[in-house]
């Protein structure tokens, strides 16, 4: 019996594109496309991890030089292997780039490989589930081209409809005036029940961000999330402080350490690390523990694909609840993990889907992450060349 995965023999990098039909907008520009990188990684015992991350072909060529340096290397040793790429990278600042990409896809990819070796899913290398069903909240609620309320109504309702209890909607595209309207509109529409958050995609100053708060305290909002620039700490910290409504934020940070101010400072009410960003699993746990230890709030940001949605719902699935009650209630102590529900062919394309029942999203229980890929996907949103290492 082998007692190892061995040691890792190839990697391929992709970056992947597909054009929208129609584009959809936010507060900083209009998506006329959806794209990814995907890293596939083989083992000298032939096993295979998936990974992935944000960026463009630009990013994957940087990545190259950086999956050199893992190659040969002990799959199973994933904190080694982490730890050598923070070693050559963190001191000239250029984590922050491509090898904080870099690093999450790989992360995500050596547990992938290390839970099918072992013939077990992620959640049980991370110690078991604590709980099999991750609530979610449907993303969606877009600004489209020339800003018609209708069709905003019924996407909001299409998601009562599908069951969600909650759901997240766009701002800081318009006027504080004329998105308070819409945010106004849609509460309407859901009724006084179901979850409402608001996205601002860091479109404001601190007293604009003020301003917008009060003008929607009456509307029932969950969250109003990334009200300015999420590295502008100060400016979020003096939002949280003076907001009716909880402020949450920090979808782009890298790493812990990132994280660690954020959360020991309480910048925001509740943090949204994106394991495409944060550094894979391996990070994203740090930052789970690091949040439940300061009694912050940990709502999981999601923009990809099946990929790393299974592995930020393995993540979630050992995060404990963060003050237990006899009642146990997402958004209340227990975290949600966002769903995108906007067009996204590569992602309708490239894994099974996962199914929503009760607001929530069972954890898959397959080996690794437990989904499989198909790769024929990968060659028809291919832009560029594979990047082989």
């Amino acid at each position: 019996m082998l007692n190892s995965a061995g040691t890792i023999q190839s990697i391929e990098i992709r970056y992947l594109e597909a054009k929208l039909d129609k584009p959809f907008g936010w507060s900083q520009r209009w998506t006329t496309s959806r794209s990814i990188i995907i890293l596939k990684l083989t083992t000298s015992e032939n096993y295979v991890g998936w990974g992935e991350t944000y960026g463009s072909y630009n990013t994957c060529l940087e990545m190259k030089s950086l999956a050199e340096l893992v190659i040969g290397h002990d799959s199973d040793n994933i904190n080694k292997i982490n730890n050598k790429i923070f070693d050559q990278t963190f001191q000239s600042h250029a984590f922050a780039g491509a090898a904080s990409s870099f690093v999450s896809a790989l992360d995500i990819a050596l547990y992938d490989v290390r839970g099918k070796f072992l013939n077990e899913p992620i959640s049980t290398l991370l110690g078991g589930c604590l709980k099999r069903n991750i609530p979610v909240y449907a993303t969606g609620l877009y600004y489209l081209e020339g800003f018609p309320i209708k069709p905003h109504l019924d996407e909001a309702l299409g998601y009562v409809e599908k069951g969600f209890t909650g759901m997240k909607m766009k701002i800081g595209g318009l006027s504080i005036n004329d998105d308070a309207k819409r945010v106004n509109q849609t509460r309407e529409a859901i009724g006084p029940n179901i979850k409402l958050m608001i996205d601002a995609n860091e479109a404001y100053d601190k007293r604009t961000a003020l301003e917008m708060s009060e003008l929607v305290s009456d509307d029932k909002i969950t969250w109003f999330e990334e009200p300015c620039p999420s590295r502008d700490f100060h400016s979020n910290l003096y939002v949280t402080e003076n907001s009716k409504i909880p402020i949450s934020g920090g979808e782009s940070l890298h790493t812990s350490l990132e994280f660690s101010r954020v959360i020991s400072e309480n910048v925001f009410d509740i943090i949204q690390p994106d394991i495409c960003s944060v550094g894979g699993v391996s990070e994203m746990r740090k930052v789970g523990s690091m949040a439940n230890s300061f009694g912050v709030k940990i709502n999981p940001h999601f923009w990809g694909t099946g990929i790393s949605f299974a592995a930020v719902l393995h993540c979630m699935s050992v995060q404990p609840i963060l003050n237990n009650s006899q009642i146990n209630s997402p958004y209340e102590n227990q975290s949600v993990l966002e769903f995108d529900q906007t067009p996204h062919p590569i992602r309708d394309e490239l894994t099974d889907r996962f199914i929503l029942k009760n607001s929530s999203v069972e954890v898959p229980q397959k080996p690794g992450l437990g989904i499989e890929i198909n790769e024929e996907v990968l060659d028809k949103y291919l832009k560029g060349e594979i990047i082989n290492v």
